[in-house]
């Protein structure tokens, strides 16, 4: 039976709201066609019988408002692209090198739209509404490719030996990540929060003649991370100045009855020319709590996640639509996603470093989550959808400050961190753990996107029962690990990307949840170790991975007493440079009296002998998750400014301590 058939019949009983009715969509496909079509605009016009159908059906569905015509929403079902885009944004189009296209919008529209969505989620309590044109991975088949894979992005985590300092562990080579903890190879920067808000410490490197030059105070923030671009220091954070939204009304667990807190994301640059006195260039909220950074260039791009707190007719637009530097997000630079029920955005700003008096670029979506993962060209958003077993992966094209939408995808699955994803030659790879409705079965997959965002390649219904825990792509090689009670590590060749094929599935015991090369055919895992007594243990694997079809266990380091490393969570607190053989990362032990003790390891590696122990470093009060090891030149720094509140200086030779400072 026709498409259009099987509609019909389901929509044969359905009352037709007026939007729906002809002359209603007549007026606005009109509208559509007052400017230059877009992508979405075009699929419209040409299957109105189709789309018309299709409208009541998700009426039917309870998902009105999304078809209720203000939207131009592409329904075809062999698109691909599900995504339906606020009129009056610039659409991608169906070529990534074709230029963008634009339709206008009446002004105020895509606000109410966006206030009505909001409700109507807030009303449900989360339960969701119906998703339309659900893209199952794995059920969908695999496209030719077109062109083979000739470039791509370097695993970069390691910093080339000819380098004399460290900095932080990166995923993309050019592509800088923030943390708690900088370094130029001149001067140690140091960020950390008190009772008023946080402060920045500098200190000259210099070993044991190491000293502090000069700290300031920002009051009301918290800064989550900062970066060294240039002559500049950028902060990013929480600001503790929040806006109290009264409501009118209690909510479960959203609103109070004297009114909540509106969360906001603050930007802080500083001209450090004078490195003893800073000087403030830059200070702009955006709506929402931290999520995430990145500076590539000279721009910073920030993300934020902003929670409508109400969306009643009479609310301020403020209440439900997020803010930039004080000033709404412009409606044709918020997308609304097909499908979508949520009352989260991610809030998208982009600032020139070097001098910029504004945000050089904004965007929003609905919908938006924390999982964020950007190559040098693109920012993936990864967003659970439905009844949190299906995700959408929404990308972002990102070039001197300017943000575009450049298509989604949604598919059955769960992705873990950034490390799941890897773009490579245009094409997205991901590995993703997908549940059965119920969720008490599941299985895992690789598969790969391709530049327009469909499916080119797969390889799936694998480790059943098990979750993944870890994974590294490495040019047209991906490792991925399981686990459940064994280590199965994959290696699958994606050499031709749309046919994926699994070479090899090593069984260790335990799991790493970390990966990253560490030299020439070689790969470094942190993770755990659980023992016959049921206790954890913090385990290091060295793998080798030169063999294109078989990856080995080569040596295992338990560390016996240590229970937990952060290692395994956030790979910024891992110091790991094979050019100068140097491992390094804290790990929690607790004694007999079950006394806490937090330790910085650091190991060498030998291809013949394995991990070797090269110092167990224990300052007092140091901190798990804000102390850092670094070296400049001949020396080892350890940096935090939560705990010792300063930095600890030794000979990188033999780690005897040379300095302690502190504030």
């Amino acid at each position: 039976m026709m498409i259009e058939e099987k509609l019909k019949q389901l929509s044969e009983d359905i009352l037709i709201p007026d939007t729906l009715k002809p002359d209603q969509i007549e007026k606005k496909l009109q509208h559509a066609k007052a400017g230059h079509q877009s992508r979405y605009a075009r699929r419209f016009t040409t299957r109105l019988a189709i789309g018309a159908a299709c409208f009541l059906l998700v009426a039917a569905l309870g998902n009105y408002l999304l078809a209720s015509g203000i939207l131009n929403i592409s329904l075809d079902p062999t698109a691909g692209q599900n995504s339906a885009l606020a009129p009056g944004y610039t659409a991608p189009a169906t070529s990534p090198t074709q230029p963008r296209e634009e339709t206008a919008a009446p002004e105020g529209e895509i606000y109410e739209t966006l206030r009505q969505k909001i409700a109507l989620d807030m009303e449900s309590s989360g339960s969701g509404l119906a998703y339309e044109n659900e893209y199952d991975l794995a059920e969908a088949v695999p496209e030719k490719s077109k062109a083979a894979d000739t470039a791509g992005s370097a695993d970069s985590a390691l910093r080339s030996s000819s380098k004399d300092y460290s900095g932080t562990n990166l995923q993309v080579q050019n592509v800088d990540e923030g943390d708690v903890v900088k370094t130029d190879g001149t001067y140690i920067y140091i960020s950390a929060t008190d009772t008023f808000g946080s402060s920045v410490c500098i200190y000259k490197a210099e070993g044991k003649n190491t000293k502090k030059l000069t700290e300031f105070t920002v009051d009301s923030i918290n800064i989550s991370e900062m970066y060294i671009k240039d002559h500049f220091l950028v902060l990013v954070g929480s600001d503790w100045e929040k806006q109290s939204t009264p409501t009118k009304k209690k909510s479960s667990g959203a609103y109070t009855e004297n009114g909540i807190q509106q969360e906001n994301t603050l930007v802080l640059v500083y001209d450090i020319t004078d490195i003893e006195h800073p000087k403030q260039t830059f200070r702009k909220n955006q709506s929402g709590i931290y999520s995430n950074s990145r500076i590539n260039g000279n721009y910073l791009y920030t993300f934020s996640v902003m929670y409508a707190v109400s969306a009643d007719e009479k609310d301020k637009t403020e209440y439900y639509i997020p803010s930039v530097g004080g000033s709404l997000v412009p409606e044709d630079r918020l997308i609304i996603p097909s499908g979508v029920s949520s009352h989260a955005y991610m809030v998208f700003t982009s600032l020139d470093i070097t001098g910029e008096d504004d945000f050089t670029d904004t965007l929003s979506i609905l919908g938006g989550d924390d999982i964020c993962y950007v190559s040098e060209e693109n920012i993936y958003i990864a967003s659970l959808v439905a009844d949190n077993t299906k995700t959408t992966i929404s990308r972002f094209h990102y070039q001197d400050g300017k943000l575009t939408e450049n298509g989604e995808k949604t598919f059955r699955g769960r992705i873990l961190n950034q490390f799941s994803m890897d773009e490579y030659a245009g094409k997205l790879r991901f590995v993703a753990t997908t549940e059965n409705s119920g969720r008490t079965k599941t299985s895992n997959g690789l598969y790969v996107l391709d530049e327009n965002m469909e499916l080119l390649g797969k390889v799936d219904r694998l480790a059943k029962s098990e979750r993944i825990y870890s994974a590294r792509f490495m040019g047209d090689k991906a490792y991925f690990v399981t686990y459940r009670e064994t280590d199965p590590v994959f290696l699958v060749d994606l050499s031709d990307p749309t046919k994926p094929v699994v070479k090899d599935k090593l069984k260790i015991p335990g799991f790493s949840e970390y990966l990253q090369s560490y030299g020439e055919g070689l790969m470094l895992g942190i993770g755990s170790n659980i023992n016959k007594n049921w206790d954890t243990q913090v385990k290091l694997t060295m793998f080798d991975i030169s063999s294109d079809t078989n990856v080995r266990e080569i040596h295992t380091k338990l560390l016996e007493k240590e229970t937990y490393s952060l290692a395994g969570k956030n790979h910024k607190a891992i110091l790991a440079d094979a050019g100068k053989n140097l491992i390094g990362f804290a790990t929690e032990s607790y004694d007999k009296k079950g006394k806490q003790k937090i330790t910085y390891r650091l190991y060498s590696y030998d291809r013949k002998k394995g991990f070797q122990k090269l110092a167990a470093l224990s300052p007092k009060d140091m901190e798990m998750s804000s102390v850092r090891g670094l070296y400049i030149g001949e020396h080892l720094y350890l940096a935090d400014g939560e705990g010792i509140g300063g930095i600890y200086v030794y000979d990188l030779n033999t780690f005897r301590q040379l300095a302690k400072v502190t504030k």
